[in-house]
C-alpha cells in the first residue's frame, strides 16, 4: 500500500464521522504540499463517499502579482484534474489596512477565515477543511510556550473547531493533524504534483518561521523526536483541560443559582463557605462563567481574572450597557489578591438605549 492510501485509511474515520454523505465542503488550498495533499485525499474519499468539494484559493495580496497568479493557476489546475469546483477570492489592501490590529500573520488568518466562510455560505457548506499537519501543531505549541501561555495554549491546534464567523457557526476540520509534513510531500510526489513553495515561509522576520527554520533544527540535535515529544505534551494538556472543565461545570452547577424573575438576573452563591474552600483558579473560573452568562462573547477574551473589585466589575458591565447593583458583598483574600464576590443584579440597558436612540432619530 502506498503512502497516499495509508494516509487516507488513517484519516478516513475522522472524516466519515463528521461529514455526512452528500455534504458540500470547502477546502482552503494555497498550492503548498499540505493543502495539495489534502485535496488529493479528499478527492479519493469522495469516490467512496459522496461529498461535493470546492477548492478555494485566498489571495492575501502580500506577495508579487506573478507569484499570486502562479498559485491561482496551480490550484485551478488541481481542481480541474479531479473535476472539483474552484474559486479564488482576495483580501484587498484596504481590508487588510482596516483590520490590521495585531501581527500580519494573525490579521491574515482572521481575514482568511472570513473569506473562506463567505465561500462556504455561497456553496451551502458548513465545513471548511484546512491542511494543517502535526508539524504545524508542534510549531504552534512551541510558539505559545515562547509567547507565554496556560494549559489551554499547550493544546495547540485541534482537529475540529467550531468557529463563529459573521454570526454563523462553521466547522473547521483539520484531518491531517496526525500526519507529518514530510508525508504530505510524499503524497504530492506519488500523485504527480510538484507543490509550490511559499517564499514568505523563509522570511525569518516572522516568529513562526524562526521556530521552523532555526529553533526546531537545534532542538532536534538534542532530541531527534522533539516534535513527537511536544505533541505528547499537547495531548496531556488537552486531557488535563477537559478534566478541569468538567470540574468547573460540576462546582458551578453545585454552587451557583440563577434567578431571572422580574426581568432581572440574579446570580447567587448558594454556599459561600464551600466557595471559599475552592482553589483560586476554581473561584476565578466560576466568576468568569457567570460573566459569560451575563454577556456571551464579551468576556471570552479574558485569559485571566485575577483581580475583580466592585468598582471594576461595575465599570466593565456599564461599559457594555448594563446597569448593575451589588448586594451582600463578601471579601475573601487569597494568594495576596483580594477578590470581591458580589451577588450581581443585572438589567440589560441596551434595548432601552436602542429604543431611545430610535425615538431620538425619528424626532
Amino acid at each position: 500500500m502506498n503512502i497516499t492510501n495509508k494516509t487516507l485509511k488513517k484519516i478516513f474515520p475522522f472524516i466519515s464521522k463528521n461529514i455526512p454523505s452528500g455534504a458540500n465542503i470547502i477546502v482552503g488550498c494555497s498550492g503548498g504540499a499540505d493543502s495539495t495533499a489534502l485535496a488529493i485525499l479528499l478527492f479519493l474519499y469522495s469516490i467512496e463517499k459522496n461529498i461535493n468539494i470546492k477548492l478555494v484559493y485566498v489571495n492575501h495580496n502580500l506577495r508579487d502579482t506573478d507569484y499570486i497568479n502562479n498559485e491561482k493557476k496551480y490550484v485551478k489546475n488541481l481542481a480541474k484534474k479531479y473535476k472539483l469546483k474552484y474559486n479564488s477570492t482576495e483580501i484587498t489592501k484596504n481590508e487588510f489596512k482596516n483590520n490590521h490590529k495585531s501581527s500580519v500573520e494573525n490579521t491574515a488568518r482572521i481575514l482568511r477565515f472570513d473569506k473562506l466562510s463567505n465561500e462556504a455560505k455561497k456553496f451551502n457548506a458548513k465545513n471548511i477543511f484546512l491542511g494543517h499537519t502535526s508539524t504545524d501543531k508542534a510549531e504552534t505549541i512551541l510558539f505559545n510556550i515562547i509567547r507565554g501561555t496556560g494549559l489551554k495554549g499547550l493544546e495547540g491546534i485541534t482537529k475540529l473547531t467550531t468557529k463563529k464567523i459573521n454570526t454563523k457557526n462553521y466547522f473547521i476540520m483539520r484531518p491531517l493533524l496526525e500526519i507529518e509534513r514530510v508525508t504530505t510531500e510524499k503524497i504530492c510526489k506519488e500523485n504527480g504534483f510538484v507543490p509550490l513553495h511559499d517564499k514568505t515561509n523563509d522570511d525569518l522576520k516572522y516568529t513562526r518561521n524562526k521556530i521552523r527554520k532555526t529553533i526546531f533544527p537545534l532542538l532536534k540535535e538534542i532530541n531527534p523526536k522533539v516534535i513527537q515529544s511536544i505533541l505528547n505534551l499537547g495531548s496531556a494538556a488537552k486531557e488535563t483541560n477537559e478534566s478541569y472543565e468538567l470540574l468547573v461545570k460540576t462546582w458551578y452547577a453545585k454552587l451557583v443559582s440563577i434567578d431571572t424573575s422580574n426581568s432581572k438576573t440574579i446570580f447567587k452563591i448558594k454556599d459561600i463557605n464551600a466557595f471559599n474552600q475552592l482553589t483560586t483558579k476554581l473561584k476565578t473560573e466560576i466568576i468568569k462563567n457567570i460573566l459569560n452568562h451575563i454577556q456571551t462573547n464579551t468576556f471570552y477574551k479574558w485569559d485571566t481574572l485575577s483581580l475583580l473589585d466592585e468598582a471594576y466589575l461595575q465599570f466593565k458591565l456599564q461599559e457594555l450597557g448594563f446597569d448593575i447593583k451589588c448586594y451582600n458583598l463578601n471579601l475573601f483574600p487569597f494568594s495576596g489578591i483580594l477578590l470581591i464576590w458580589v451577588f450581581v443584579y443585572v438589567t440589560n440597558r441596551k434595548k432601552q438605549t436602542k429604543n431611545q436612540d430610535e425615538d431620538d432619530s425619528s424626532s
